[in-house]
């Protein structure tokens, strides 16, 4: 099969299709683009206020997190992208290794996720200028008209974001990234120094923010665990997409994952320790936890007599730096996403009309702009009916877990699958790192139809999150089964030519 010249020959060495540029696109991307913007992907400011529900002993739920599932992908994607380094990652890698329909299917639940993922820029900024503007603004966070209009504003930013391709858009991403680790930097000065605190008014910490104790197993401290292993510490096979438009692709992924690691755990530990030092665990915010912080640690005082304050104005400011990171991070996935549509496309699941290039730029134009309107539409439908800014956001949040798990039960798949069919096997320790990835990615799945917030009707969330991931997954098998007959067919028409 034609498939086969992407992977491997027989000696081991990369064919001239896999290493060859992927359809004209730049080589734009290098080792210090990728490190940044692996920690941007995978770092969310969300996490660290579910993880925060735990309590201190959240540190033992982190580091088996990292154990079971961060350790298990860095090594699966390590592996699958010195194996098949081309545009469009797991995609590609799950087409090989199990087969065209796993691949469209792979593609197809990593979209929806993205897309569910960069819905909520609205809820989640609104939530930031809430905190970030003070007690004035705190009618925000669950303001309709105010989250549509900053969800249309901000996706048509990062639609001319996108367009120009990587030339702007590493630096949008590096500028994230430093925004991610300055604000890391400065929670952790906010374990040891608070602000507006004097000797008549010390600070209390409402609980222990770090506990080396053995966490109780409950229920809900099960939830919790999932959502911090799969969730927060999901996504290094992300920047795969890129193989493409990135030099020396297979070595310089594998790289980019490994140094990213550990510098993403320990961004992780800090930022939920702060949130514990200055929150109640009842009463974190789980769309803005971490400006939320921000905003109890520097809201408290007032400026010597009478003048600025300026630890409240830092506060603010670093708030509102938080929710542009976010929009460059939210920029990327848009990138990466329009990636899915052209390479599929490549492969004739989906018109070619997707697949044209930008003449000047040689970016997917057109992909992007479908993947931005796509976007303002699930954050319109989301936020209907009355739904509240935080079940919203479980809403979303829960829905775009589902297709998430599908598709990485697939890429860990591919080292238990894939054999020796491509000149090389996994190795025994690879395939328990697969295994032990599979297994947490099921528990997260088992656990993603019991919210950790209030609802309405936990029946009706259970039945709208199972209704919305089976009836798009059907939608997905459509295409792709409408797809293939139209190639059939045109392969047919060819032939009788």
């Amino acid at each position: 099969m034609a498939e086969v010249d992407g992977a491997l020959s027989s000696d081991g060495e990369a064919s001239d299709v896999a290493q060859a540029p992927s359809h004209a696109m730049r080589h734009e991307l290098g080792l210090r683009d990728l490190v940044p913007m692996q920690i941007l992907l995978v770092v969310g400011i969300t996490w660290a206020g579910i993880a925060a529900k735990q309590g201190g002993t959240h540190v033992a739920f982190w580091l088996a997190a990292i154990l079971f599932l961060f350790v298990p992908l860095a090594a699966v994607v390590g592996w699958c992208s010195k194996v098949w380094p081309l545009e469009g990652g797991v995609y590609q890698w799950t087409k090989f290794a199990l087969g065209p329909f796993a691949g469209f299917m792979s593609a197809w639940n990593f979209g929806l996720w993205a897309l569910l993922a960069i819905s909520n820029i609205g809820i989640l900024t609104a939530t930031s200028l809430s905190y970030g503007l003070g007690q004035r603004a705190a009618w925000m966070e669950n303001n309709h008209a105010l989250i549509v209009g900053l969800s249309v504003g901000l996706f048509v930013l990062v639609l001319f974001v996108n367009l120009p391709g990587f030339g702007i858009g590493r630096w949008v991403s590096h500028f994230g990234t430093a925004v991610t680790v300055l604000v890391t930097v400065l929670l952790m000065g906010l374990l040891f120094v608070h602000p507006h605190v004097n000797v008549m008014h010390p600070h209390v910490n409402p609980q222990a923010p770090f506990s080396l104790a053995m966490p109780a197993l409950t229920l809900m401290s099960m939830n919790i665990f999932s959502k911090i292993a799969f969730n927060a510490l999901s996504g290094l096979e992300q920047v795969a997409v890129f193989a493409g438009e990135t030099r020396d692709a297979g070595r310089t992924i594998l790289r980019s994952a490994w140094i990213a690691a550990p510098i993403i755990a320990v961004i992780y530990i800090l930022m939920t320790g702060s949130v514990l030092t200055y929150i109640p665990v009842a009463k974190v915010d789980l769309t803005g936890p971490i400006p939320q912080v921000l905003a109890a640690a520097f809201g408290g005082g007032n400026g010597a007599g009478g003048g600025i304050d300026w630890g409240l104005m830092l506060g603010r400011a670093t708030i509102l730096a938080l929710a542009i990171a976010l929009v460059a991070q939210y920029a990327v996935l848009v990138a990466e996403t329009s990636r899915l549509p052209m390479v599929t496309g490549w492969d004739g699941m989906i018109p070619a009309w997707f697949t044209r290039l930008d003449p000047r730029w040689k970016t997917p134009t057109r992909s992007i702009a479908v993947i931005v309107l796509l976007a303002i539409g699930l954050c319109l439908l989301a936020t209907s009916g009355g739904t509240g800014a935080q079940e919203a956001f479980q809403l979303i949040v829960t829905c775009g877990n589902i297709f998430y798990g599908i598709y990485y039960l697939m890429m860990f798949a591919i080292p238990l699958a894939v054999g020796d069919r491509f000149g090389v096997k996994a190795g025994s320790w690879l395939k328990l790192a697969a295994i032990s990835g599979i297994l947490v990615t099921l528990m997260s799945l088992g656990f993603n139809l019991l919210p950790i917030v209030a609802v309405a009707s936990k029946w009706k969330f259970a039945v709208k999150v199972g209704g919305t991931s089976l009836g798009l997954n059907l939608l997905g098998m459509a295409i792709y089964w409408n797809g293939t007959r139209q190639r059939t067919q045109r392969e047919l028409d060819q032939s009788a030519e």
